[in-house]
């Protein structure tokens, strides 16, 4: 990332750095990325590579824990994206593209900084981003899904959760025909299926866990589990659902289950 940043090899930074920065949690490698990717956001040409590498900015601040740090990054790229998106042209759709992965980031660094509202409404924006980009519904059920996410931990679980439901209910029938070997147009990768499917079922169990309706949740808990084993998930990954299963069973006064 250094070399392409100091060669101004703007087109080679791109996926590269975007997954790097994105894959990275170790604090100390994205504070020495920082500087660097100020000088990309500074020097990368207007237009689309500078959106983007203030997006690496952003993401680094934000995945290195200063959150607050990122917001004003994601803004200007936002800003810079939407522009490019809605002025027209050849490239409008792959902006409005990269507008709804940056929005729905922006939204992850509102959260962890405690701006619940201002989240909500980047999510749904990274929703209508992807409308606008012609994406498969999937994408844009998933973001409208982590904008009901905001609204349990809002508290406004009973309005919410008829929604979740609604979603959950598609997403399902999408993951039955895709498990009988069926086309799904809709959602035609299987891991953005089957991740949108868990994360539904997870929100599901936010809401019943606020309503403290336990055998609600422990259901949504037994599908989250099915659907890990069937893909072969790691077992940490699994052990973190039967974590969870057993604090309801412990809500539900079933402490041999749960031990």
């Amino acid at each position: 990332l250094v070399y392409c940043v100091q060669a101004g090899a703007w087109d080679r930074l791109g996926d590269f750095a975007s997954g790097l920065v994105t894959s990275a949690r170790d604090p100390r490698l994205l504070a020495a990325l920082v500087p660097h990717l100020q000088t990309a956001a500074e020097s990368a040409p207007a237009g689309q590579r500078r959106w983007c590498c203030l997006s690496y900015l952003a993401d680094a601040l934000k995945n290195g824990g200063r959150p607050d740090a990122s917001l004003p990054f994601f803004e200007q790229a936002a800003t810079q994206a939407r522009a490019d998106a809605e002025a027209g042209g050849d490239d409008a759709q792959q902006a409005w593209g990269h507008l709804a992965v940056i929005t729905g980031n922006w939204a992850i660094a509102l959260v962890m900084n405690g701006e619940l509202d201002a989240a909500r409404q980047r999510k749904l924006d990274s929703a209508e981003a992807e409308r606008q980009a012609g994406r498969p519904a999937i994408h844009v059920i998933a973001s409208e899904l982590e904008a009901l996410r905001i609204d349990i931990m809002q508290g406004e679980v009973a309005a919410a959760l008829p929604a979740v439901e609604t979603r959950l209910a598609q997403i399902e029938a999408w993951w039955q025909r895709h498990s009988a070997g069926q086309r799904v147009p809709e959602a035609p990768d299987a891991e953005i299926l089957a991740r949108a499917f868990i994360a539904a079922f997870d929100i599901a169990t936010d809401a019943h866990f606020a309503q403290e309706d336990w055998p609600a949740a422990l259901c949504r808990i037994d599908a989250i589990l099915a659907v890990k084993r069937a893909l072969q998930r790691p077992a940490e990954d699994i052990a973190a659902a039967r974590m969870n299963r057993a604090v309801v069973l412990c809500r539900m006064h079933r402490f041999g289950e749960a031990w």
